[in-house]
């Protein structure tokens, strides 16, 4: 096969010969019926059919080519070869027809005639187009993308070509040559999408997400050399669990729904889809700061195909990526131009946060139920406040039938136990707090037992399904359901060692979200970061702070790309940088009954009533639908802002 440069010429010679060749006929057939009209007498009405085909007049003209054209030449050759038998009914020519055989252009001899024109057209064509061509530098114009008739020299060097003053396309019947078409993928410097990437897609990373759909990508692209950007979510879940709600999702399936308890992801983003973004269902696996790459291990065929898409076309000019290993077509890396780190934290139980699809939640969950019934101890570890709630709740939809206005016990209430390692509940806050919240579960027949901690569990040691607890006091327990609030641990395995701290969290820069070790615009956000205290609170304060610097690192980005010898510095100098400013003020809301419960907002005690109204009613289910929707705060107040 030749090379698809070296038949374009020939192609436009044969094209423009054509066309010359069809004016040139349709002028002769237009003079030759011109000087036909003139010398025309009365027809002769035609005697058989052969006449009548003869006098007729061409369809379009002498050389059409069409179906119908065909087929009237057809006739003719057929009429003309054909000899009479008759020769008295030999077919006599008419008038019109003397006139055109006079003028050398009848039906019969315009094909010869056309043939000889179209030679002379063809030459000269050819003539005229290598004087076009010779004037002009040899090669394809790289910046132009048309085509100069002959092939560039092989020893030239590539930016000799590229720095070349690009000359004017040739003329054809004075019409420009048509611009050659190099393929669908785009050049130059914004041709590809940067990717902002966001690990983890919970509170705060839907959040940024969302603020990054509505404001941030609008004060973007403000110079011409500005690239485009991408955002692309990665989640190892489609689903965000509730976890609010887990306290009272554990206990049975008909309090809250796994409909209400698993929102979808990616239906809260349908208006955004006039902008680009993709959700990768995925489970960070390494981080490289050096390349600026992120190791995915993909969850599904549907994020295999979106992950390929985002690697489709790499722009290796501005950050190169890591080769992929195609055996393995589960694990891939993506560049990231900027990266968020929103992967939060998980419970050491199954039942209170995700671990890995929602999948797998749901199935812990409905384990749970379905051992629950027939359990007769159960056995909840931590004083903080998801143990308080996990054991206030069990004890008030299992062990009591009714609540208002008067309680009724169940005849065989099942044994409730909560361990705490401290000597009181909720060490974190006010020990009045606490005292009250003992005294709530004390109330409902929970067994407390402080300073004591959990240092062995063996699941199913006698294969009846019961747990068997190694306890800090030298001491053995035998329970049929245990659950874990001990705490949680970040997600924070795939960063190197050296970003995080002795615990296991980000260090990042408390006042402007950025993890500085880890290069430009790579930020912290949530229960992963060093600076939070494991509250949803300190995951929204913190979300207008990260978003501006974020928009700010992508602004000084394309100034400098805009003038890259330093001509816009002082418009990234006026880029000032946000300061978070973490509250003071302790808010904590721990339902215990079923109307009733502890808390604080900013370090003010408030009532049972209230408690339950702010969360211990539903815990706040009625918020995860505009969480994953809107990206704001499930505890903001209506006339406040979305973030507090």
């Amino acid at each position: 096969m030749f090379p698809v440069e070296t038949l374009v010429p020939a192609y436009y010679e044969e094209r423009a010969a054509a066309d010359e060749a069809k004016r040139i006929a349709r002028q002769q057939q237009q003079e030759a019926a011109t000087k036909a009209q003139e010398a025309a007498v009365t027809k002769q009405a035609p005697r058989n059919m052969t006449q009548a085909i003869m006098q007729r007049p061409p369809l379009a003209h002498t050389n059409s080519n069409g179906f119908l054209g065909n087929i009237f030449q057809g006739f003719v050759k057929a009429a003309s070869a054909a000899p009479s038998s008759n020769p008295s009914q030999a077919p006599t020519p008419s008038n019109k027809e003397t006139a055109k055989n006079t003028t050398g252009v009848s039906a019969t001899g315009v094909s010869a005639e056309l043939e000889k024109v179209r030679a002379e057209q063809i030459r000269a064509e050819k003539e005229r187009l290598h004087i076009a061509m010779s004037s002009q530098p040899s090669g394809k114009s790289v910046e132009t993308g048309y085509y100069n008739g002959t092939e560039p020299n092989a020893k030239e060097a590539p930016g000799d070509r590229t720095s070349r003053q690009s000359p004017e396309p040739p003329l054809i019947n004075g019409r420009h040559i048509r611009k050659l078409s190099r393929g669908k993928t785009p050049t130059g410097l914004g041709a590809e999408p940067l990717n902002v990437v966001i690990l983890g897609a919970s509170f705060g990373g839907l959040s940024c997400a969302h603020h990054f759909l509505d404001h941030t990508i609008n004060q973007l692209r403000r110079t011409s050399t500005s690239p485009s950007y991408r955002l692309v979510i990665i989640s190892p879940s489609t689903h965000v669990y509730w976890n609010i709600a887990a306290p009272r999702a554990l206990v049975a399936p008909g309090l809250i729904k796994h409909d209400d308890a698993f929102i979808p992801i990616e239906p809260g983003f349908h208006r955004h889809r006039g902008h680009q973004f993709t959700i990768i269902q995925g489970e960070c696996k390494a981080m490289d700061t050096a390349a600026r790459t992120v190791t995915i291990e993909l969850i599904g065929s549907e994020a295999q195909k979106r992950c390929s898409q985002v690697n489709k076309r790499t722009s290796k000019a501005i950050s190169p990526a890591s080769p992929t290993d195609p055996a393995n077509a589960k694990v891939q890396t993506i560049v990231y131009h900027a990266l968020l780190m929103c992967t939060g934290s998980s419970a050491h139980s199954d039942l209170l946060s995700l671990h890995g699809p929602h999948l797998n939640t749901m199935g812990a969950l409905n384990n749970f139920h379905a051992k629950v019934a027939a359990a007769k101890s159960i056995v909840v570890c931590g004083g903080g406040p998801s143990g308080i709630e996990t054991a206030g709740q069990l004890a008030t939809f299992l062990n009591y039938t009714s609540h208002f206005p008067i309680r009724r016990r169940v005849k065989k209430p099942k044994q409730i136990i909560l361990i705490t390692g401290t000597s009181r509940c909720l060490p974190a806050f006010k020990p009045k707090l606490g005292l009250k919240a003992e005294n709530l579960l004390r109330n409902l027949g929970v067994t407390i037992k402080h300073n004591i901690r959990v240092t062995a569990v063996l699941e199913d040691f006698d294969l009846t399904g019961q747990s068997k607890l190694e306890l800090s006091d030298n001491t053995q327990m035998i329970a049929d359901l245990y659950i874990a609030c001990t705490g949680v641990t970040p997600n924070s395995q795939y960063t190197p060692l050296s970003l995080r701290d002795a615990q296991g969290y980000i260090t990042s820069n408390a006042a402007t979200m950025r993890v500085d070790a880890a290069g430009p615009r790579v930020y912290a956000l949530g229960d992963v970061a060093a600076y939070s205290a494991n509250y949803v609170h300190d995951v929204y304060a913190a979300v207008p702070t990260l978003m501006q610097n974020l928009m700010h690192d992508l602004l000084a980005h394309e100034l400098r790309l805009a003038s890259p010898y330093g001509g816009n510095q002082d418009a990234i100098d006026a880029l000032e940088d946000a300061v978070f400013i973490p509250r003071t003020g302790e808010s904590q809301l721990v339902p215990i009954s079923r109307f009733g419960g502890v808390g604080v907002v900013m370090d003010r005690r408030v009532p049972g009533w209230v408690v339950h109204l702010l969360k211990g009613h539903n815990f706040r289910v009625c918020k995860a639908l505009g969480v994953v929707v809107d990206g704001g705060n499930p505890y903001r107040v209506r006339m406040g802002s979305k973030y507090e």
